[in-house]
């Protein structure tokens, strides 16, 4: 079953013909809008697991969501159906994934700044100017960081010769800090020296293992040592 306003709400453009005040097809376009991310978001989470920024930003966007299901009521604006659920695919790696919220971020801030120039009543401005900010100075710096680390992480895989589908195979909260932070200081002999080479050809899962081998002799060690002086 389709929506009646489909084509408004998948073009994202107000039709002054249409038998619709504007205000309505303004707030369902961009309730539509907010739908489609919110059900990327989900699918990405499923399957990639409960990673920042897409856990967190699931949840900013299910308070979007609300807010504009409260335009809905206060203006007594038909609720569009949301058919994402059944439609969204998501990108087969994590990187390519935090691309396209990137590129959906972009185009969330730029359909609000449409709209806003549609729309004079000041209660529905007022919101989509929360949700136009939160989108360009939220939203969309965290996508861009993470497309940034992700980045790293699978080119620094790939120079092991590693698929970036594999480059996020967890070996231990240890292990995979460690793997994240050589994979941001592989590039750079920086407080790293002369060992910075040898950094960049080790493979990543054996040297964060060795690093979390030699932090828990260290441990050991120093526990050992303590023992002695209290004895």
């Amino acid at each position: 079953m389709q929506n009646h306003d489909e084509l408004i709400l998948r073009t994202q453009r107000i039709d002054p013909r249409a038998p619709y005040p504007v205000v309505h097809q303004a707030v369902r376009i961009a309730l539509y809008d907010e739908y489609a991310a919110r059900s990327f978001y989900a699918r990405v989470i499923e399957a990639f697991g409960e990673r920042p920024p897409f856990a967190n930003i699931l949840r900013s966007e299910g308070q979007h969501v609300a807010a504009l299901l409260g335009l809905c009521e206060r203006f007594g604006i038909p609720r569009p159906l949301d058919p994402f659920a059944h439609e969204t695919t998501v990108e087969p790696t994590w990187l390519a994934n935090c691309q396209r919220a990137v590129v959906g971020e972009i185009a969330n801030v730029q359909l609000y700044a449409y709209l806003l120039t549609q729309v004079a009543e000041p209660e529905v401005r007022r919101v989509f100017q929360n949700l136009q900010a939160a989108a360009l100075h939220n939203h969309l710096p965290a996508f861009r960081q993470a497309v940034a680390a992700a980045s790293a992480q699978e080119n620094y895989h790939a120079a092991h010769g590693i698929p970036p589908q594999q480059a996020y195979v967890s070996h231990g909260p240890l292990s995979d800090f460690l793997e994240r932070a050589f994979s941001q200081l592989g590039p750079y002999a920086g407080p790293i020296g002369v060992f910075s080479p040898l950094l960049r050809r080790a493979h990543p899962a054996m040297l964060a293992g060795m690093v979390a081998g030699g932090a828990g002799v260290y441990l050991l060690k120093d526990r050992i040592g303590r023992q002695r002086k209290e004895n």
